[in-house]
């Protein structure tokens, strides 16, 4: 892990090791992770510290503040949650509800904080911002407008119109968020998430003896409707949606299963539930999946089968490079 001279570090994982470590094998920040990259198209083994991460993903430039606290904040979350997970996975259960607590925390966390979401709030913001933009250049009088609310402690007289709207229209002027703010949005609407996960009725499923286990993945879970004619149309699925059903593998053995409507208890499944989850939590992926070894996944058919066999896989690497 690379650290900066004030001593905070770098490398700042948007999926945490201490859950990563459930995948590995052994379970530690020193296992090895089978790793399947869907972009590159390759598959290769490394570490946890190695995947799921972004240098400088939550470091903040603000005056006075430490540029490493939210990150400092979380690694004190993280140490509790890896405890919790720990207690969960060596009793199979998810019967103590402070330490399933954790796992609601961390499908929250995950569910907003993922690089998706947050190029998806980014792109909207600055989208909004640059049709106000535009709109302020939109006439000479809206330009007054905007500029007569300006006030002289600005210290300088206004641009004129034309120099503005040239500027507007050749992307001199443009409208982006800042990190620090979707880093903010994030801290606020974490704890709006959480009833929403508590709420849910949650089924434990645990992997039969000898096999590979569940996956997960640089986005680990898996929300979709329960008709799966809606998956398919123009609505899409928010974690406060009835009628919908939420996948989270918490380590290769185990894995929960949420819902609204039903649920409850533990069971161990067999092989195609398995592969099943797995085909699930494959296609939520961002960019890679994450396992302790080679793993079942349903293929095309309906067939169960391991995925580097696969026609799932064989397509993902014959189809054309993704852009840089």
């Amino acid at each position: 892990m690379t650290n900066d001279a004030d001593g905070g570090a770098r490398n700042h994982h948007f999926v945490p090791q201490y859950y990563l470590k459930g995948f590995a094998k052994p379970r530690s920040k020193d296992g090895k992770l089978t790793v399947f990259d869907l972009k590159d198209r390759k598959g290769f083994v490394t570490r946890p510290r190695n995947v799921a991460a972004r240098r400088d993903y939550n470091r903040i430039e603000i005056e006075g503040q430490d540029p490493n606290v939210v990150e400092s904040k979380l690694a004190d979350l993280e140490a509790l949650g890896d405890q919790a997970f720990r207690r969960i996975i060596a009793a199979r259960s998810i019967e103590d509800r402070d330490d399933f607590s954790f796992v609601h925390v961390l499908i929250a966390r995950i569910a907003i904080s993922n690089p998706a979401f947050r190029d998806q709030r980014d792109q909207i913001i600055s989208q909004v911002g640059s049709m106000m933009i535009r709109n302020m250049v939109a006439t000479p009088e809206r330009w007054d407008a905007v500029t007569g609310h300006m006030g002289p402690e600005l210290g300088a007289d206004p641009i004129p119109y034309e120099q503005a709207r040239a500027a507007v229209e050749g992307g001199s002027i443009v409208a982006n968020a800042t990190k620090e703010t979707l880093i903010e949005q994030e801290i606020l609407l974490w704890p709006s998430i959480l009833p929403m996960l508590e709420q849910r009725k949650w089924t434990l499923l645990i992997a039969p003896p000898g096999s590979a286990g569940f996956i997960t993945s640089d986005r680990p879970f898996s929300l979709r409707w329960n008709d799966e004619t809606m998956n398919r149309g123009p609505y899409g699925v928010g974690l406060g949606c009835t009628d919908t059903t939420l996948i989270f593998p918490i380590s290769h053995d185990l894995a929960v299963i949420g819902s609204f409507e039903h649920g409850g208890g533990a069971n161990v499944v067999d092989e195609s539930i398995v592969a099943a989850v797995n085909f699930a939590l494959f296609q939520a992926a961002m960019r890679q999946v994450y396992a302790s070894a080679d793993f079942s996944i349903t293929d095309v058919g309906k067939v169960v089968r391991p995925f580097s066999q696969s026609e799932v896989w064989r397509r993902v690497r014959e189809r054309p490079a993704a852009p840089s």
